[in-house]
């Protein structure tokens, strides 16, 4: 039980990445605040924690105002008894678009969920770690920070931004024993986005990595690491989760 006493909120946990860290958490002893905006969704994936002998509970949450992020962070303290871990992953990537073609009522929307609902979270959590003496903060961002593809300005920039932040609450926050993080995954199959992916498709991605394609379950296995004492003298550091891709393209699995 590697998070044992550990009390951790998840955003965007209702599938996908979210939902693996969460199940990871309590699968290692944490309780676990599922949020995000499907009942039903967070429902499962407390039922599958509960299966597992874990502790969990949903709170729905839409993170694009101040007020619900304080809301939902309040809430998931009050059920979990204290709050000492925070994971900011919800995201959204509307609105791909060129600079040139960007308009700014989706580019807003974009950095707004990536860049400032993250640091609502963030800020509203401090307090809540500070009384408990110690704390984890992992923001899940995404290669394309450093490595963008076309047409995805935004996102882009939402997630360098919030590689930024990182490193800021790291520094501020290390006086009261708080750590943060990052977690940038590179290419993570998804069942609904990748269910039907061709094999031609599916090659060219695979080009990309010199070990396979990624899965939630790597992110949450790093998010782990992150969250508990085993990571205690980790902190402002930005972990590529990309099989490699950052440093080389791959001539063949096998």
């Amino acid at each position: 039980m590697r998070l044992a006493g550990e009390r951790a909120l998840v955003t965007g946990s209702t599938s996908g990445i979210g939902a693996a860290i969460a199940v990871a958490f309590a699968r290692e002893g944490a309780a676990v605040v599922v949020t995000g905006r499907d009942a039903d969704r967070g429902a499962a994936v407390v039922d599958r924690i509960g299966a597992g002998g874990g502790e969990a509970s949903f709170v729905a949450a839409d993170l694009r105002t101040e007020a619900a992020c304080d809301h939902l962070v309040d809430t998931a303290a009050e059920r979990l008894g204290g709050l000492t871990v925070l994971v900011n992953n919800a995201t959204g990537a509307t609105g791909a678009a060129p600079v040139a073609d960007t308009v700014t009522d989706e580019w807003d929307a974009v950095l707004l969920l990536d860049l400032t609902a993250p640091m609502w979270c963030a800020r509203r959590s401090i307090p809540h770690m500070r009384r408990a003496g110690h704390g984890s903060i992992i923001n899940i961002s995404s290669r394309q920070a450093e490595r963008p593809s076309a047409g995805l300005a935004a996102y882009v920039a939402a997630k360098a931004g919030l590689n930024g932040l990182t490193r800021a609450l790291a520094v501020e926050e290390a006086v009261h024993g708080i750590r943060c993080n990052t977690i940038s995954p590179g290419y993570v199959l998804n069942s609904t986005r990748d269910a039907d992916l061709a094999p031609e498709r599916r090659a060219a991605y695979e080009a990309m990595h010199l070990t396979r394609l990624g899965e939630a379950d790597d992110v949450a296995a790093a998010a782990v690491y992150l969250a508990g004492a085993e990571s205690g003298f980790v902190t402002g550091v930005n972990l590529a989760l990309d099989g490699g891709s950052s440093i080389a393209r791959a001539r063949e699995l096998g």
